[in-house]
């Protein structure tokens, strides 16, 4: 059997049977363009499912009434201390006085020659150091200076105090021991055995019974704490004292309304990329062009905000009346001083409207949106169907890729046969004509 084509009689069989198939693959081109279609909507409903969590993740400081309950706490000296306030705090004003801070316990040794020669105490000497409570010990009998602090300094289970050598000069050198932590609760305590103890000869630098902070609050209360960050002096506020003050400084505590702006012009924002995803999916020509699913999620969310709380009794029932509204290509503005108004005419309204846990704005789209992009949500049921299709057409595509082979072969096969019986015949026709030729003429 013949199998190169066209060898027999010259005919193109090979391009005749590449025509052939391209007739014969449309309908496999149209499976994969199928395929690449779904795809396409799959991957435009992983950016939905990613643009509304973004949304969704905008608007978090805004969809519940603790969130909006922001507030500044200023201090008249930031000199002399700082303030921040959480949703805990109040407005108003408080007197501060710094009357000291909360120091370290430190204690020095006696002076020493060197730092790195002299030996100090006797082989198996230890000291113990007890910190709020907690212990541990080091071996420093035999050790220089330099040994004796690192020894401390390196001990796994130190539980704060940290040894440096200050040098006064050549031939007074001192180890200086300070607690890790202020406070009168975080004096050190040490004792040792052996020499040592003697040979360093430690002594108080600063008073350990005067170590904690200690603050006049309003002229009237005195508050005393083991550290420079008070968090439990003013309810909601977190005070850092920084220096000592002689009179006292005013803390002014305030609604944080630029905070509040800046978290609903985030909101806005956000919806208008997620808007603008709508537009750039949904157009036509694009991958999810008439698609029901996301004109079900545009609508839905959009039937929230046409829709107002109802049983609140605030002052406000319509975003517009707290400056946030919509455009007319669908995007949403917000009018600062419209806010700003809203917040402090009616504040607890103005956050009723936005975050009530059942009737707010943000909440309703909130749980829409969780509905949307939960694990067994609208767009996963969406997904598993485009999945399950992509996956038919795939076996489609094999299928058709499988018969198609066949369909090549055999047109190969009947093609080349047909150019053996075309050759054949051709020979058969030269020969006759050369024998016809060969005869006498009856003339």
């Amino acid at each position: 059997m013949i199998t190169a084509p066209g060898v027999g009689s010259g005919l193109d069989v090979s391009s005749i049977v590449d025509q052939l198939m391209s007739i014969e693959r449309l309908p496999l081109r149209r499976m994969e363009s199928d395929k690449q279609g779904l795809e396409a909507q799959l991957s435009a409903f992983g950016k939905l499912k990613s643009s509304l969590t973004t949304f969704q993740s905008a608007f978090e400081n805004l969809k519940t009434l603790d969130s909006f309950e922001i507030y500044k706490a200023e201090s008249s000296n930031e000199a002399a201390f700082t303030a921040t306030a959480d949703s805990t705090a109040a407005i108003g004003f408080n007197s501060v006085q710094v009357v000291s801070l909360a120091e370290s316990h430190k204690m020095g040794s006696v002076a020493i020659a060197d730092t790195d020669t002299t030996t100090l105490g006797g082989a198996g000497d230890q000291m113990t150091f007890t910190i709020n409570g907690n212990a541990f010990t080091v071996d420093v009998g035999g050790l220089t200076l330099s040994g004796i602090r690192d020894a401390i300094n390196d001990a796994t289970d130190n539980t704060g105090v940290s040894a440096s050598i200050i040098s006064e000069n050549a031939s007074s050198n001192r180890l200086v021991l300070t607690s890790t932590e202020t406070g009168n609760a975080n004096v050190l305590n040490i004792s040792s055995t052996g020499s040592v103890g003697t040979a360093l000869g430690l002594t108080d630098i600063n008073d350990p019974a005067q170590l904690d902070s200690e603050m006049l609050i309003d002229g009237l209360y005195t508050v005393t704490r083991s550290s420079n960050i008070i968090n439990d002096a003013i309810s909601g506020i977190t005070l850092t004292l920084l220096s000592e003050t002689t009179s006292a400084d005013q803390l002014t505590v305030s609604r944080d309304v630029e905070s509040v702006q800046e978290s609903v012009q985030s909101f806005v924002d956000s919806f208008n990329e997620l808007n603008t995803l709508f537009d750039s999916l949904s157009g036509e020509g694009n991958d999810l062009e008439a698609d029901n699913t996301l004109r079900s999620i545009e609508n839905q969310i959009r039937a929230v905000f046409n829709t107002p709380p109802s049983g609140l009794t605030g002052s406000y029932s319509y975003l517009s009346e707290v400056g946030v509204s919509f455009q007319r290509n669908g995007t949403l503005s917000l009018d600062a001083a419209a806010l700003e108004t809203a917040i402090n005419s009616d504040f607890s309204g103005m956050a009723e409207m936005f975050a009530n846990d059942n009737q707010g704005y943000l909440f309703r789209i909130d749980s829409l949106i969780d509905n949307f992009v939960q694990a067994d949500g609208l767009i996963n049921v969406r997904e598993d169907g485009i999945n399950t299709r992509i996956d038919t057409t795939e076996q489609r595509i094999l299928d058709m890729e499988y018969r198609l082979e066949i369909r090549e072969q055999r047109l190969l096969s009947q093609f080349n046969t047909l150019d053996s019986l075309m050759g054949q015949l051709n020979g058969t026709s030269a020969f006759l004509t050369q024998q016809l030729a060969a005869l006498p003429s009856l003339g």
